[in-house]
């Protein structure tokens, strides 16, 4: 892949003059330490292979146990185990001339059935400027099947740009956050506290928080320790105090730090006013919750309705919607609160329907007195406007097709359906025809299959000799 000139020439740079800082040594050293197991024999005896002490335990293979002498925790393995690895991405922030730079290294541990060893291959550099990221891989990279792979035991022997087709790790990683304070220090993220998140995550995309650590309210997110609310910086406008920031008072300030909240989790506060980290994390994933609120007290409304019906808030809301529409007590709870909450729906939605075929059949009767003038018939067909709600209904099941859906369209007056019959069998549908603008837009027999010619004769002859003379609403 091509690589613009200023690229090639800070790809040379960077080679010339980057190096393995002390401080991320440490913390490849740190990560390591992670990469590791206990290896269980007979007995439960156990064996760290990090700092190679002797202990028992009946921890099961599998789990993870904590060494006592390390106090790393780890996982138990088989001491039959003849090979197993370890990979992860670990980052490094550097710089170029004016130019930030994040390096990305791949940790590889393998085991071999008697010890670990360790391999650390840089792999890939990304350049910082202006909110954009381009990414150059080594030739340590190779792409098998669509996946990028990194060989840990061949020489970088340049770099180029990188496929974003591959299917890989989108630049995330475990961040070093030793040198990020010197790195910001005469730049606009001074104060940013970017240095300070890093040290509290794990794996993140870094570029994705180098550009929100812009926003102010980032690094009072990091001074309030509210860590995961970071991820969604730029959903917080301005404010001038924290009841207009986080749309809570600040007494529940502490709640949230302890819980160290995301989002999600807000949300869920603001509208439950509650400090319940329990019932919060249950009523995250519902997305009806704000209009629910509306009607219902949602501790009440979780224990009562939602946990038991977890796929149907949606038909729980319409239920109180309906209800409301329906003028029905909404401060009784056992209207607001069902203990069969389908059950109380499909009632509603019968009721309702019913109601609106009644109001629709009067108002399709009112219609009728001018559509009866579009009547026709010949020989063998006759023509006739839809006289009920029923009849689409009945025509729909026949014909099998959805003309039952135009009811409301038709007795508003928006669209006129007509029934066209063999003249010696008037009662039996035999093609639906939807006219227009005084035009025929559609005409559909059963399965939606089209008129015969014949019919398809007799429809153009009852437009030229009626529709075409009449003036339609519609």
């Amino acid at each position: 892949m091509y690589v613009k000139k200023k690229y090639r020439r800070l790809l040379d740079l960077t080679n010339q003059q980057f190096i393995i800082p002390n401080s991320f040594q440490k913390f490849i050293e740190e990560k390591e330490k992670l990469h590791n197991l206990v290896i269980k024999s007979k007995n439960n005896q156990c064996w760290c292979t990090y700092c190679s002490n002797e202990f028992t335990s009946k921890i099961r293979v599998n789990n993870v146990v904590k060494c006592p002498n390390c106090k790393q925790k780890l996982l138990v393995k088989s001491d039959r185990l003849t090979k197993y690895s370890f990979k992860d991405n670990l980052q490094l922030l550097d710089k170029i001339e004016y130019t930030f730079v994040l390096r990305t290294f791949e940790l590889y541990s393998s085991y071999d059935g008697s010890k670990m060893k360790h391999s650390i291959t840089e792999f890939m550099r990304t350049f910082i400027e202006d909110g954009e990221a381009n990414d150059f891989v080594s030739n340590n990279v190779s792409n098998h099947m669509g996946y990028m792979y990194v060989q840990h035991y061949s020489n970088n022997k340049g770099w180029h740009g990188r496929n974003h087709r591959w299917a890989y790790r989108d630049v995330t990683g475990m961040v070093s956050p030793y040198n990020i304070k010197s790195l910001l220090k005469n730049t606009d993220l001074k104060y940013s506290q970017l240095d300070k998140f890093i040290a509290k995550t794990d794996y993140i995309d870094f570029i994705y928080y180098f550009n929100l650590a812009h926003y102010p309210i980032f690094e009072m997110l990091v001074k309030m320790k509210l860590y995961n609310l970071i991820r969604d910086a730029s959903k917080f406008y301005g404010g001038k105090n924290f009841q207009e920031i986080f749309g809570l008072p600040k007494t529940y300030y502490p709640f949230m730090k302890k819980h160290n909240i995301n989002y999600e989790q807000l949300k869920v506060l603001r509208l439950l006013k509650k400090e319940d980290i329990r019932l919060i994390n249950k009523l995250v994933g519902f997305h009806n919750l704000e209009e629910l609120s509306r009607y219902v007290d949602l501790e009440t409304a979780y224990y009562k309705v939602l946990r038991k019906n977890k796929y149907h808030e949606h038909e729980y809301l319409d239920y109180l919607e309906m209800a409301v529409m329906l003028g029905y007590d909404i401060k009784d709870k056992k209207i607001l609160y069902p203990i069969n909450l389908m059950e109380e729906h499909d009632k509603l939605t019968n009721l309702i329907q019913e109601i609106e075929d009644e109001a629709n059949d009067r108002l399709i009767k009112e219609r009728l007195k001018e559509l009866n003038k579009i009547s026709y018939q010949d020989k063998n067909y006759v023509l006739f406007p839809a006289n009920s709600v029923a009849s689409l209904f009945y025509e729909s099941k026949i014909l099998n097709h959805c003309v039952k859906t135009y009811a409301k369209r038709y007795s508003l007056g928006k669209t006129t359906i007509l029934f066209l019959r063999d003249k010696a069998d008037r009662e039996k549908p035999l093609v639906t025809v939807e006219v227009k603008d005084n035009k025929i837009i559609q005409a559909r027999a059963k399965n939606n299959a089209n008129p015969s010619d014949e019919q398809w004769k007799f429809l153009e002859k009852w437009k030229k000799k009626v529709l075409d003379k009449q003036l339609l609403s519609v």
